[in-house]
């Protein structure tokens, strides 16, 4: 073999190696945590999925009732499936420079969060998440995910922006705002947005804004209004009432034998105390009888010999 045919087929084997998908060479992603009933289908063979499992392109993980999976992918993005869920890996390649970059998921049903990764910010458009209503599409950003049990889809946006179509045309969603996809005929109606100024309530859907749908077509979106919060009722603080006037009460009149002491300049002399007097008995009080009436002596006149008028006698003594 001369130099030149082992140069031409050193080429042809470098190209065939260029040309081969990186799927083949390494997985798609890695299983971060499982918890709960996780199964994996890989073509007719269905197991248990675990932790550090490792995940292809035609992949599908089914969670149960109460499982719940994290995966994160080989450039960088995690994603995190819900209860009840359905989600097949359709086709990832992670081109890391070579411009073949391929993010292809589906959601049969359930939900999901997404945080995209280096495939997202280098080719936001290779990057699609795909319902059975609706197609999400990202520019480097976070979302969530969810489908109902009537078939309805849920998308809310959580950093920058993703566009969520179906085949009536594309909405924007910026982080903080909500559609519904309620059909793939329709386009996707806004139940939360991020305004920039106060719009007051209508009972009424409102006019959004225009969009352009795939055809080129002028497509117009409908906000319906959130019903106002109750108010709450909040009871009136308590009044405070002045405290009532007081009632005059008039003084006491003076007594007659009570003398105000005069006014005096100087205070008086202080006085030295004196001792008590002893405490004497008071004799027991006697009872007395009325004295007895006087009887008045006889006058005796003698006219030869002087006359001596007597004293009367003294009134017998009270025993």
């Amino acid at each position: 073999m001369t130099s030149d045919q082992k140069r031409a087929r050193l080429a042809l084997l470098m190209g065939m190696v260029a040309a081969w998908p990186l799927t083949g060479l390494a997985a798609a992603g890695l299983v971060q945590f499982a918890a709960g009933d996780v199964q994996l289908r890989r073509g007719d063979n269905l197991s248990r999925l675990a932790k550090g499992a490792e995940l292809d392109g035609g992949d599908v993980v089914l969670t149960g009732n109460e499982g719940r999976a994290q995966i994160r992918f080989t450039d960088g993005g995690l994603v995190a499936l819900y209860p009840d869920s359905q989600f097949t890996v359709t086709r990832y390649a992670d081109g890391a420079g070579t411009g073949e970059d391929h993010f292809v998921v589906h959601l049969l049903r359930g939900g999901m969060r997404a945080l995209t990764g280096l495939i997202g910010k280098r080719n936001p458009a290779s990057y699609k998440v795909v319902t059975p209503t609706a197609v999400v599409g990202i520019r480097g950003s976070a979302f969530m995910l969810a489908i109902d049990a009537n078939g309805q889809v849920l998308v809310s946006g959580e950093q920058d922006e993703i566009e969520v179509c179906t085949q009536a045309g594309c909405v924007g969603v910026t982080a903080g705002e909500a559609v519904l996809v309620l059909s793939d005929q329709e386009l996707p109606v806004y139940t939360h947005t991020r305004a920039l100024l106060p719009v007051p309530g209508l009972p009424t859907p409102l006019l959004m804004g225009e969009q352009l749908d795939v055809q080129g077509r002028r497509a117009f979106v409908y906000m319906v209004p959130a019903p106002p919060p109750a108010p709450i009722p909040v009871a009136p603080p308590p009044v405070m009432q002045p405290p009532p006037p007081p009632v005059p009460v008039a003084p006491p009149p003076p007594s007659d034998d009570y003398q105000p002491p005069p006014p005096t300049t100087t205070p008086p002399p202080p006085t030295r105390p004196t001792a008590p007097p002893p405490a004497t008995t008071a004799p027991p009080p006697t009872t007395t009888a009325p004295p007895p009436p006087t009887v008045r002596p006889p006058f005796v006149f003698i006219p030869v010999l002087p006359i001596f008028l007597l004293p009367p006698p003294p009134p017998p003594p009270i025993r």
